[in-house]
């Protein structure tokens, strides 16, 4: 599919008048925050029809949230490579958006095609890859039960399907796709198997897999482009893994570090002069309900006394709203911007990219690229045996080296 294919894919006009899409937002009051909150969708600006993230018409207006890391992948068209004895040649990309996310929260199949014409895909999510063939299976029954499906005796709930949204495709395809086609996925294991059934409107897909890692998929297509840095994450993984042999030394050193410091500490200036807000009230779920993020980028501001004790001081600002009978949590990260400049170069302000990259950095399991403090404000009341009683907790502080 050529680009400009997915130009065409991108055209689409309101379904009702034909007019112009444009990107809005849609405001609704939410009970359980006792706060107005605002949720992306696409609006014709002639006849102010909305489409929200259910919809193809939704994808077509906010296609570039969802691409703009397009290129940051170790895959690319037309490259060939031999994996157990197969030869591969990689010539086509669907990337999916998971429809229940606002925010970016995309996966990239690369279809491959072997020597003898048969299909095969690599899928790439959250820097890991997973090499699946196509599978068919002894019986599968999508249809009969409400609650859920059966694979070959297995029952997998409904409740665990996802629906993923086509936001771009690219080079030659089994089919025909459309932005925000939809497809409702299964990803379940069987045996110690890996198997995942995708289900659109024409046809049902079932394919089975297993995890690859990058330095098998560079050398199996001899990307030399990402040998060398490929290396060089071997190599610092090896050196983070020692240093977990002292990290108890130096921590104990660092007490001794914070009491010299407390002698020396002094006002950052500036620190909450630049503010850039990347999200705000954005829904999210999980197994405990539903809630809402925002982040915000502060600074950059300069510290200049490496081994000074410095201090963190957050609250909540009643005079914009009062905290009443519920939480907040937060997270703070102190990050390098020469790290933030090596990774964003021209998108060092843009909102996807840095509340995607935040994401990455904050998953990391060592602290090893930024400093991180997190906390939780309150405000609680009730009644017991003393009467009503009504607690909150709505300032932190904390000191750091």
């Amino acid at each position: 599919m050529t680009a400009e294919n997915n130009e065409e894919l991108r055209a689409l006009k309101c379904t009702s008048c034909g007019g112009d899409l444009v990107r809005g937002v849609r405001t609704y009051y939410d009970e359980e925050e006792e706060d107005d909150v605002e949720i992306p969708i696409a609006r014709c600006i002639q006849c102010g029809m909305e489409y929200d993230q259910h919809t193809q018409e939704f994808y077509s207006v906010f296609a570039d949230d969802f691409t703009y890391d397009i290129d940051a992948s170790v895959f690319k068209l037309g490259i060939k490579g031999e994996i157990k004895g197969v030869e591969y040649e990689i010539i086509g990309r669907l990337r999916y958006q998971d429809e229940d996310e606002y925010e970016k929260c995309t996966w990239d199949e690369w279809v491959a095609i072997s020597g003898d014409g048969v299909y095969h895909y690599f899928v790439e999510e959250d820097g890991k890859v997973h090499s699946y063939e196509e599978y068919i299976p002894d019986s599968v029954d999508l249809e009969s039960h409400s609650g859920h499906i059966e694979f070959e005796g297995k029952k997998i709930s409904k409740d665990d399907a996802y629906t993923g949204r086509i936001v771009f495709a690219e080079g030659e395809l089994p089919w025909q796709p459309e932005i925000g086609e939809a497809a409702l996925c299964y990803d379940f294991k069987k045996d110690g198997v890996k198997y995942s059934i995708e289900q659109s409107e024409n046809e049902v897909s079932i394919t089975k897999g297993e995890r690859i890692t990058y330095g098998k998929l560079i050398e199996a297509f001899n990307i030399e482009e990402y040998r060398e840095v490929y290396n060089q994450t071997v190599v610092q993984r090896k050196v983070y893994g020692r240093k977990r042999k002292i990290y108890m030394t130096a921590m104990l050193i660092s007490l001794v570090l914070s009491v010299y410091g407390c002698f020396s500490s002094q006002n950052i200036p500036g620190v909450m002069n630049e503010k850039r807000v990347l999200s705000q009230n954005i829904p999210m779920s999980d197994k405990t309900g539903t809630y809402y993020r925002s982040q915000v980028l502060y600074g950059p501001f300069e510290i200049t006394e490496g081994e000074s004790l410095y201090n963190v001081s957050v609250g909540v600002n009643e005079s914009v709203q009062k905290l009443s009978r519920s939480w907040q949590s937060f997270r703070l990260m102190l990050i390098s911007e020469k790290r933030l400049a090596a990774e964003g170069q021209d998108r060092m302000y843009n909102p996807a990219f840095l509340a995607d990259l935040f994401k990455k950095i904050d998953a990391m399991p060592e602290p090893v690229e930024s400093y991180v403090i997190s906390g939780d404000f309150w405000d609680e009341v009730g009644r017991d045996s003393d009467g009503y009683w009504h607690e909150s907790d709505l300032r932190f502080s904390k000191n750091f080296v």
